[in-house]
């Protein structure tokens, strides 16, 4: 693994694959003898896992944390499905904490961080809360430009919401972890998906929650599209094993066609991660293995190209993984490649990617590979 220094954002990140009491504070007490400025946390959920004993330790920590639980960490640049990583940050930061994410209104959040020189945000958020998008615009509105933001959605892929952020007030949920850096990231962003049909009016939505498509109930115009070209039926399936292979796309001005995740139904809505704006006009989306895998890999080589890279923090979608199955091993892989031998890949597969794109706006992607590099 990658030798690491002080000059670096990041330490040496420490892994057990235990999720215990003993086993955390162990680990704990291994990432406070570098004495860091804070420590990072990627958590894996599973079923049969109670992370209760977290409020415990995290509440008598001195040192800022900030993590999330989510369904798959990656650690050296392997997914792993089981185990916790706890990874050192080297550099001043500032942490804070904001919650009841989905009663949030416009304007509602200070970002005001004690930190000069701020270069970077990492934001964690839990994945399934509502307002997601709109905490994200008022960071935009606050910051501009100036700031390279990345970051991803924690949560559990059954989808039921739950306590998912590390805080130093114990586990959050419904909320958003914001961390700012003196230490300025680069950022890859690529998830090479293809229209299929479309375009379909969005004519009635809530938030993350597509209700009507051309005036009718979404999810009966979507399961007919999907129906159709797949071949197979939503009535002899769970909802999200065929609707992972056929996402929404929204067309931007600013940048490539923005990715939504149709998760389940409620009635006869489409329950998406992300917000879906009122008329926006929506695609139905087709992936190919190759496609999506030479997508993300080309975002890292061109971002890494002009420098070389000592660390990737990759944010990449649960679902990608889901539809890509082993193959996802390759898009670990060659991404890993891509950064080289020197550097080290870690970061966890999300319900939902944050990534400030070309013209500075930041979006909330799914189904998106976010890497963000940190140059020596």
């Amino acid at each position: 693994m990658h030798s690491y220094n002080q000059s670096l954002p990041i330490g040496q990140p420490l892994y057990s694959e235990q999720v215990t009491l003993e086993a955390v504070s162990a680990l704990f007490d291994k990432v406070f003898t570098g004495k860091p400025y804070a420590i990072l946390i990627f958590c894996c959920d599973y079923p049969k896992q109670h992370f209760s004993f977290f409020d415990e330790i995290l509440k008598n920590i001195e040192i800022k944390v900030c993590g999330g639980i989510f369904p798959s960490v990656v650690y050296d640049g392997q997914v792993l499905e089981q185990g916790i990583v706890l990874v050192p940050v080297l550099i001043p930061v500032d942490i804070h904490l904001y919650q009841e994410l989905s009663d949030a209104s416009e304007g509602c959040f200070e970002f005001d961080f004690k930190l000069s020189n701020c270069q970077s945000l990492l934001v964690l958020v839990d994945g399934l809360a509502r307002n997601i998008d709109c905490a994200l615009s008022q960071i935009f509105q606050r910051f501009g430009q100036s700031l390279s933001v990345f970051g991803g959605g924690a949560g559990s892929l059954s989808f039921e919401q739950k306590a998912c952020l590390f805080t130093n007030q114990g586990l959050k949920m419904d909320a958003m972890l914001v961390m700012a850096m003196q230490h300025k990231w680069d950022l890859a962003i690529g998830h090479g998906w293809e229209v299929l049909e479309g375009p379909f009016l969005a004519n009635q939505v809530d938030d993350n929650r597509i209700l009507q498509l051309n005036f009718e109930p979404a999810a009966y115009l979507y399961k007919s599209v999907v129906e159709k070209h797949d071949g197979r039926l939503f009535e002899d399936h769970e909802f999200f094993e065929l609707a992972r292979t056929y996402p929404f796309g929204l067309e931007r001005l600013d940048d490539d066609i923005l990715v939504r995740d149709p998760v389940t139904i409620e009635n006869d809505s489409l329950v998406c991660v992300g917000k879906v704006p009122e008329n926006t006009m929506l695609y139905i989306l087709k992936g190919e293995d190759d496609k999506l895998i030479s997508a993300a890999v080309a975002a890292v080589k061109n971002t890494v190209k002009q420098h070389t890279p000592s660390t990737g923090l990759l944010f990449d979608c649960i679902s990608r993984q889901l539809f890509l199955t082993d193959k996802f091993d390759q898009e670990l892989g060659e991404m890993s490649a891509a950064l080289g031998d020197n550097s080290v890949l870690i970061g966890a597969l999300v319900l939902g990617e944050i990534a400030s794109g070309l013209s500075g706006t930041i979006h909330f992607h799914n189904k998106t590979a976010v890497m963000a590099v940190s140059k020596n």
